[in-house]
């Protein structure tokens, strides 16, 4: 089934997609998102006991309903990938609002390069896309479609990789891999550009702890350290989904320097000052990031360090 989906995702809907208006492209990812729902039994009740705790105060009725809404903009996102090749200065200024931008800007004239940090939140792979091109030199660190197809079980899988990994080659990014050579990336931004960088749990070898929606969790430094190390200024930026797929981007004001003597005690208090910012969002729309919430605790026993610390 799995397969199935991924052939009619990357052959008759990608050729047509972009066809078809954003407001249908957007009812099509919440159809798609309702039927994920109905039929992914074990992930909508993980996800279902994950908001449970995120949001004890809320009855089950509204915890189903941000369940389904979050399979829907997860579906919503992934369609949006299919978009990429339409996607230009001009579809940015129609579809897109910014928020902020100044903060970015005014981090810029510091000179020193910028590291853009984001979350698997939303439509979180649309924000370098967005800024590349509004005209902004962007590098991104990330694990690209080509690396994960070292994982993929079928032939079906692997060509889907293929696929997307042509689709993340077409946008204005330049993408280094997730463990790699740290050297390019303080060429960028010794040539003040912006890096890319999502970090809200995962396969980071390097951790903090922090309190995060009211839980303890574990953060990567990466980011931190290099900021430390560079002088680069961190800039979080938060992408929201609106109706008929317009987004909003919101950049905030850069993350302040605690002067903490102890490195890692400076890393875990600007990671600290992210999670309260990304936890602000999360309980302002949840289903923004509902999904994830899920693939962190189905991922829990592969990750070195889980996104929570208080898995069972």
């Amino acid at each position: 089934m799995k397969d199935l989906a991924r052939l009619i995702y990357w052959f008759p809907l990608r050729v047509c997609i972009r066809f078809i208006p954003l407001s249908g492209v957007y009812r099509l990812g919440k159809i798609g998102g309702d039927l994920l729902c109905l039929t992914s039994k074990e992930k909508r009740l993980v996800l279902f006991n994950e908001l449970k705790r995120i949001l004890p105060n809320c009855n089950d009725k509204y915890i189903n309903t941000i369940t389904r809404k979050s399979f829907e903009n997860y579906c919503i996102s992934e369609l949006e990938v299919l978009l990429y090749p339409i996607i230009d200065r001009n579809y940015v200024r129609k579809h897109v609002s910014i928020v902020g931008q100044e903060h970015l800007d005014k981090a810029l004239c510091n000179g020193t390069g910028v590291l853009l940090l984001q979350a698997h939140f939303g439509a979180f792979q649309m924000v370098l896309p967005i800024l590349g091109y509004c005209g902004y030199v962007i590098n991104q660190i990330s694990a690209s479609a080509s690396l994960w197809k070292t994982h993929a079980t079928t032939a079906i899988q692997k060509i889907s990789l293929d696929k997307k990994a042509q689709y993340e080659n077409l946008l204005p990014i330049k993408h280094f891999p997730v463990g790699g050579s740290l050297r390019p990336l303080f060429r960028a931004l010794q040539r003040n550009e912006i890096v890319g960088i999502t970090s809200d749990g995962g396969a980071a070898r390097k951790t903090v702890e922090v309190s995060f929606l009211e839980r303890i969790a574990n953060f990567p430094k990466g980011v931190a350290g290099l900021a430390l190390k560079t002088g680069a200024l961190i800039v979080p930026v938060f992408i929201i989904t609106e109706k008929k797929l317009s987004h909003r981007l919101v950049f905030h004001p850069p993350l302040s320097k605690k002067y903490n003597f102890d490195k890692s005690s400076e890393a875990a208090a600007i990671m600290q000052e992210f999670a309260n910012i990304l936890s602000d969002y999360i309980y302002q729309y949840p289903h923004h990031y509902g999904y994830t919430l899920c693939l962190r605790k189905m991922m829990a026993s592969l990750d070195e360090h889980p996104l929570f610390s208080d898995y069972e």
